[in-house]
């Protein structure tokens, strides 16, 4: 294990263990005050690029939506950038359809703490695309996209208004 993943699984494992800290289920994941978006556009250094594609296929509305109840596995900047993809050529390197699809595989349609996600309750999870991604279980934070491959939380529970964020090391594909 190399300092870098020494220090994500640190600042993971000290993440979750202030978050199940508390005892009351309620309180512990108590919605946020901002929407899905307004976190995600308040955190250019981490999530432009996933704004930037939100915008160009007019999905920016749905994660503003302050009735939505949904879980967005959100990637970040480095995630993109691990595709060649960044903020300034998301919308030009991939047709709208295409990235729509790739966007609406990192949602699902209900409020899904961490818990729900990485205990194994679940063998697969329905993304609001259609297809699944399938948690590894026992706790782990590791999740398999569609081409098998494993994509990691790094920051699981970010409360928003409308839903919850899971901050995500990698772009979940679905085909």
């Amino acid at each position: 294990m190399n300092i870098k993943q020494a220090l994500a699984a640190f600042f993971i494992t000290a993440l979750l263990a202030s978050t199940t800290a508390n005892s009351d289920p309620v309180q512990r994941f108590k919605p946020g005050d901002k929407t899905i978006a307004e976190i995600a556009s308040a955190a250019p250094e981490t999530f432009s690029t996933l704004v930037a594609a939100l915008v160009c296929t007019d999905l920016l509305g749905a994660v503003s939506d302050p009735d939505a109840e949904i879980t967005v596995f959100a990637p970040t900047n480095q995630a993109f950038g691990d595709l060649g993809l960044n903020a300034g050529n998301i919308c030009s390197e991939l047709d709208e359809e295409t990235l729509s699809g790739i966007l609406l595989y990192h949602v699902v349609d209900e409020r899904r703490p961490s818990p729900s996600v990485v205990n194994g309750n679940n063998k697969l999870i329905e993304m609001l695309s259609g297809g699944y991604v399938y948690p590894e279980g026992r706790g782990s934070l590791n999740l398999m996209d569609a081409t098998g491959e494993t994509v990691t939380i790094a920051a699981p529970d970010q409360l928003a208004s409308n839903g919850i964020i899971h901050v995500v090391g990698g772009v979940l594909m679905p085909f």
